[in-house]
């Protein structure tokens, strides 16, 4: 036998390790690399988020200046887990947000200071709102209120009112259950985004149910082959709303994974699996993600330069033959 006429064996391909690139789907922007994230890390978790505001009604919103972003998504969606991840606070009292499924009935207003300080406290026996204190160079992540089960017609009246008016409004993050899927409201609300021309994006919650069978972490191939998993839910969410809204156009969006519960590593306990991509998602709609890197060993320095509700996810019913869906990134 002649071996110099055998072909040579293909190599295997190589195993996916956890990482921005691999976690998450990005179509639109770059991923974020270890120092974006870092940064991103410590605007978040520099101060306790400040409760700026709280609006049953869109007419009762203060006038601002401040650059906001909005989490909206389904009652039990884990909204509240990873707005409470995302602010770095485990305590529900230090975060201001409840823990309970559906229990967010108002729109929220949290300020993130990114380390900056306040305006002065009003003196004794006099009132100021809060975000009239609140500094330049923060922004606010808007909670909103779950749809679906439990849910109030008229909750969506007035965050669709919200989304589709409020000019501050840099970015809709809409949260889908990895778990779970893509539901009815969710492939309306995400489609009637899109065709309003929106900026949203949508990040999966719960990826650890897919990515871990249990409290042990996976093997290197298992790992592997959780996040072709993921990135090929990540294809098939894009393809199923481009069917949906019908214009003829693909998607290019960017789709975020993360759990509040799991942490990235044994190492890293206290970071939880891609809230850091979802903390810089947040600085990159606002236009806070800028920064300058003065020394690898003493951190970093920001440059930041402050920069009719036809539909109601609340109270439509669902479609029949609907598919999986997902959404456009409109920067």
């Amino acid at each position: 036998m002649n071996l110099s006429r055998v072909p040579p064996l293909a190599a295997s391909p190589a195993l996916l390790t956890l990482s921005s690139t691999t976690l998450n789907s990005y179509q639109v922007v770059a991923p974020p690399n270890a120092t974006q994230l870092k940064y991103a890390q410590n605007f978040f978790t520099a101060a306790s988020p400040v409760l700026l505001f709280t609006a049953a009604r869109f007419r009762s919103f203060p006038q601002s200046s401040h650059p906001e972003v909005a989490f909206i998504g389904r009652s039990n969606v884990g909204k509240s887990s990873l707005l409470n991840a995302l602010f770095g606070r485990t305590s529900i009292k230090d975060a201001h947000v409840s823990k309970r499924p559906g229990r967010t009935r108002t729109m929220n207003g949290f300020g993130v200071t990114g380390g900056l300080v306040q305006g002065a406290a009003p003196k004794e026996g006099q009132r100021e709102a809060a975000w009239k204190r609140f500094p330049r160079g923060g922004c606010v992540v808007v909670d909103m209120p779950g749809y679906g089960s439990g849910s109030r017609e008229e909750w969506g009246e007035e965050a669709m009112k919200f989304l589709e008016n409020r000019k501050q409004l840099r970015r809709t993050f809409v949260m889908i259950d990895a778990e779970h899927g893509l539901k009815a409201t969710d492939v309306q609300l995400l489609s009637h985004l899109r065709r309003q021309g929106i900026s949203h994006q949508i990040v999966l919650s719960k990826v650890d149910k897919l990515m871990y069978s249990g409290a042990k972490a996976p093997g290197p191939r298992k790992l592997s082959n959780s996040l072709l998993k993921l990135q090929d839910l990540c294809g098939s969410i894009r393809q199923g709303l481009d069917r949906e809204v019908g214009d003829g156009r693909k998607a290019a969006l960017d789709i975020l994974c993360c759990s509040a519960e799991r942490s990235v590593d044994d190492a890293n306990r206290h970071r939880k699996l891609g809230v850091d991509e979802v903390r810089w998602a947040v600085l990159n709609a606002c236009g806070l993600e800028y920064v300058r890197i003065l020394d690898d060993d003493e951190g970093l320095q920001s440059d930041l330069q402050p920069p009719k509700v036809d539909f109601n996810p609340f109270s439509v019913p669902p479609p029949t033959q609907r598919s999986v869906a997902s959404r456009e990134h409109t920067t």
